[in-house]
């Protein structure tokens, strides 16, 4: 019996063992699901780890594009003017904003050419180019261009920020008159008087960059054509009409054209006829010694 004892209890010692070791990777395997994963590199919580909030990522992933767009519209001539002030007027029930405007004559030709470039919100794009399209107006090209500002907006934003935090730094020194002396005072002053300069340009630089980037920019070119005469019956005696017509015009010009080209040669003609009898006389001369 002290025997059969003695052979079992290296066998219970064995099981012990055992299961102290299950035991204890199954503590490992709870701590190790009760810790919290690492972020994934990149992710939302990655960015958040490392002190940045949820409003800095929603301005990450938000893009500042510019758009603009360009048209070339055909229409009568004598319309040009009219159109032009009715999309201009179309423009400021919409609320957009006006850059330029301007109408080009030529009396003698009777051609007639107009630009207008203008800002609105991207919201009124289509109702005003319904209103730009619309009759006798002939779209003869169109062209959309984007540029991505995101990057320069998010620069300046952050050197904006920088710049108010540097200057609330400074106006707490300034505060603190008991500390400083004169010197240390107008040093401050001076630094404080450029950071108050730097704010002012990135804020302008900032603005300006919105205005680009949330408003369309559209720049419209009337091109005004005058119609096509009717072609007569038998021979065209229009293209002689038209010469008959210019020939006076054609005189006075060719005259004009003369009189310039005396007025450029007759200072030089003294010089010329100089150069002319030395360059004889010389060549008498060399001609004789030979003989």
């Amino acid at each position: 019996m002290r025997g059969y004892r003695r052979r079992r209890l290296p066998l219970l010692i064995a099981a012990a063992c055992l299961a102290l070791a299950a035991c204890g990777k199954v503590e490992e395997k709870k701590e190790v699901a009760a810790r919290p994963s690492a972020p994934v590199p990149g992710s939302k919580e990655d960015f958040v780890a490392f002190g940045m909030a949820p409003e800095g990522l929603q301005a990450m992933r938000r893009k500042y594009v510019a758009v603009s767009q360009s048209y070339t519209l055909r229409l009568p001539a004598d319309a040009v003017e009219a159109v032009q002030r009715r999309h201009l007027e179309t423009c400021a029930k919409l609320g957009c904003e006006v850059l330029e405007s301007q109408v080009n004559r030529n009396g003698a030709r009777g051609w007639i050419n107009a630009h207008t470039s203008l800002r609105l919100p991207p919201a009124a794009l289509a109702a005003f180019t319904a209103a730009l399209t619309a009759p006798p107006v002939e779209v003869t090209a169109h062209s959309e261009t984007s540029e991505d500002k995101t990057l320069a907006v998010l620069d300046v934003d952050k050197r904006l920020e920088s710049k108010i935090a540097l200057r609330e730094r400074l106006t707490a020194l300034l505060r603190q008159t008991s500390t400083k002396n004169v010197g240390d005072l107008l040093n401050v002053e001076h630094t404080l008087a450029q950071v108050q300069g730097d704010i002012e340009s990135a804020t302008a630089q900032r603005d300006y960059l919105r205005t680009q980037t949330e408003t369309v920019k559209v720049d419209i070119r009337y091109e005004g054509a005058q119609p096509d005469e009717p072609k007569p019956d038998g021979v065209d005696w229009r293209p002689l009409k038209t010469a008959a017509k210019d020939f006076s015009g054609i005189v006075v010009a060719s005259f004009a054209e003369v009189l310039t080209f005396t007025a450029r040669v007759l200072p030089w003609a003294p010089l010329v006829a100089l150069a002319g009898w030395t360059l004889r006389l010389v060549w008498r001369r060399s001609r004789g010694k030979s003989a």
